[in-house]
This record gives C-alpha cells, structure tokens and sequence, in this order.
C-alpha cells in the first residue's frame, strides 16, 4: 500500500474512532451528576501531585483558557466536589483541591475506565493486544510531534 493510501485509510480510521469516543462521551455526559467538562476537571485535579492544582495549571494541562476552567470548577465547588485553598506558597493564589466526595467520585469514574478499557481489550485477540498498545503509544507520539490539520494550521 502506497503512502497515499495508507494517509487517506488513516484518516477514516482516526474519524471513525473520534465519532465512537464522541458517541461514548455524549451517552456519559451526566454521569456521576456531573457533565464531560467537569469529570475531564476532576481526574486532572486528581492526576496532578498532591491531588491538588492552579486554575492555570489545569488550563495548561486540558489545553484550555482560564476562564473555562473557573467556571468549570464553580460548578464542582457548588457541588463540594471540589474547593479553593490559599497555595501554601503564594497566598494571592488558589489551588483547586478535591473534596473526600471529589475523590471518592474519581475513583469510581478510574474504575468505571478502567472496566470499559478491559472490556475493548478482550474484545481483540490475545496475542494482538501488545501490539495494538504499542502502535497507539506511537500514534499518540507522532500526532503530538505533528502539529496542522486539514488547513494546514
């Protein structure tokens, strides 16, 4: 198979896959009573070291602008899944840090994840199941490395 061809079997692969995770994403949205936003929020707060992070770190982090993350975050404080502290560094500074529901709810949306990735695994043959991991790994590093799209940008 030529170059062309395996760039233009790429691209129906990647939008085939890209309109399964967003039907996945669309019948999530309002699990756990909380939207898509706020559950990619709570498992970034929760990845970052000590549980806790800046508005403008997650907004580094999700790729997305400040004010989007605080309003993001209003609704998970009014919810008491999250709460604004002081930085222990800067005082002028909030951290967004995860409540004990905060935290109990990322578990179980980890574990939840974690089923539904176990369960995609089984569905492909054992022997193939490496392989499909490391061609993903590479994939994911090669769409960071490459930056544009159909427009060139």
């Amino acid at each position: 198979m030529d170059m062309e061809a395996m760039a233009a079997r790429l691209c129906r692969l990647l939008g085939e896959l890209g309109r399964a995770m967003r039907v996945l994403e669309k019948s999530e949205v309002g699990c756990c009573g909380i939207t898509l936003s706020q559950c990619h929020l709570l498992l970034e707060v929760s990845r970052q070291e000590g549980g806790d992070a800046s508005p403008s770190d997650l907004a580094a982090a999700l790729g997305l602008d400040l004010s989007t993350v605080s309003r993001v975050a209003d609704g998970l404080v009014r919810q008491k899944l999250l709460c604004r502290e002081a930085d222990g560094l800067d005082r002028r500074r909030l951290r967004l840090v995860l409540t004990d529901a905060g935290r109990e709810l990322v578990e179980g949306i980890s574990r939840g994840m974690q089923e539904y990735a176990r369960a995609i695994l089984e569905e492909i043959p054992a022997e193939e199941r490496a392989g499909v991991l490391r061609s993903l790994e590479r994939l994911a590093e090669a769409v960071q490395k490459v930056k544009g799209g159909c427009c060139g940008g």
